[in-house]
């Protein structure tokens, strides 16, 4: 006997949308954002320091002059440049998978990451009178970057719910 007219042949294609993860803890979002973010910091701060002292001991410099070199880093150099860079996509780094482990109120978790990124940029600063103005922007800057990974991490996590409402 034929089938029906009024129902759809049989199909192995699944339209549904793919399912979402559960939302994870807020303290869990924000632990694994800090460990990103500091984790991250100290390990690139080791690396580009080995790296620079091998660059300028291959330059020729005494060990003496390489000492004094490496206690006061220029901050137009090379090392501290990459340094600002490659620190800034951690701090979008760390808000991001914390957006996405949290997978809810993204903005609340991401915004408390973002507090505690800044307030250990600021005890870990150099606390010079001259260094002030710098640390306060470089302080803002990892806020912003911080809270720019949170955008995106939500931006994703939203992309399922919208994909469903359509």
């Amino acid at each position: 006997m034929p089938e029906p007219p009024f129902e759809p042949p049989p199909s192995d294609v699944d339209d549904r949308p793919p399912r979402r993860a559960p939302a994870g803890s807020p303290l869990r979002a924000i632990a694994i954002g800090l460990v990103i973010d500091l984790g991250g910091s100290i390990v690139l701060y080791l690396l580009l320091t080995i790296v620079y002292a091998a660059s300028l001991q291959h330059a020729g410099m005494t060990p003496a002059e390489l000492k004094a070199a490496m206690d006061h880093i220029p901050s137009d150099s090379w090392a501290a440049v990459a340094g600002l860079l490659l620190g800034a996509c951690l701090d979008v780094l760390s808000g991001f998978v914390c957006a996405r482990v949290a997978g809810r109120d993204e903005w609340r978790v991401g915004g408390t990451l973002a507090g505690i990124s800044a307030a250990c940029t600021l005890m870990l600063s150099d606390t010079g009178a001259s260094a002030s103005d710098l640390t306060l922007l470089l302080t803002a800057c990892t806020a912003a970057c911080t809270l720019l990974g949170v955008k995106y991490g939500r931006a994703l996590n939203r992309r399922p719910a919208e994909a469903a409402a359509e």
